[in-house]
C-alpha cells in the first residue's frame, strides 16, 4: 500500500458519517427564518453533561511541604486578622477623639459667647481715646460675629 492511498483512506469518509440517520451538527441544519424561543435557547446552553467533574468528590493526601504551606497560611492570615483588628481599634480611637475634640470646642466656643455677651453689656462711657475707639471696634466685630 502506498503512501498516498494511505493519505485518501484517511480521508475518505466512515460508514457512519454517511449515515443519514446519524444526527449531524446543528449548525448545518439550521434555518435562519424560522422563530426561535430565547428562554428556551439559554436553557439548552446551560444543561451540563453528566460526569464531567468527577474529581471533586475525591479527598487527596497532604505531603509535609502541603502542611507545612498550609500552617505559613494560617499564620499570616492570623496576621492578617490582627492588622485588621488593631486598625479597627485605631479607627474606633479616632472616632472617639474627634467627637471629644467637637465637644471641646463647643465647650469653648459657648464659653467666648459668654465672654463676648458680657463685653457687650458693660458700659464703656468711661472710656476714652484710643480705648474707646478698641472698645467700640470690638461690639461692633461681636455684633457681626453672632448677628445682632
Amino acid at each position: 500500500m502506498t503512501s498516498s492511498s494511505r493519505r485518501r483512506a484517511k480521508r475518505s469518509k466512515t460508514s457512519s458519517s454517511v449515515d443519514p440517520s446519524t444526527p449531524t451538527s446543528d449548525a448545518r441544519n439550521v434555518d435562519l427564518n424560522e422563530a426561535v424561543d430565547v428562554d428556551e435557547g439559554i436553557q439548552e446552553e446551560l444543561v451540563r453533561p453528566p460526569g464531567r467533574r468527577k474529581e471533586t468528590g475525591k479527598k487527596t493526601v497532604e505531603s509535609s511541604s502541603d502542611l507545612e504551606l498550609k500552617k505559613d497560611f494560617e499564620e499570616m492570615n492570623r496576621r492578617l486578622q490582627d492588622i485588621r483588628d488593631l486598625g479597627h481599634q485605631r479607627y474606633e480611637i479616632m472616632k472617639e477623639r474627634v467627637a471629644e475634640t467637637k465637644k471641646f470646642n463647643e465647650m469653648q466656643e459657648a464659653r467666648q459667647m459668654e465672654k463676648d455677651i458680657e463685653f457687650l453689656s458693660k458700659p464703656i462711657d468711661h472710656i476714652q481715646g484710643d480705648a474707646l475707639i478698641l472698645a467700640q471696634m470690638r461690639r461692633q466685630k461681636i455684633r457681626e460675629k453672632y448677628g445682632l
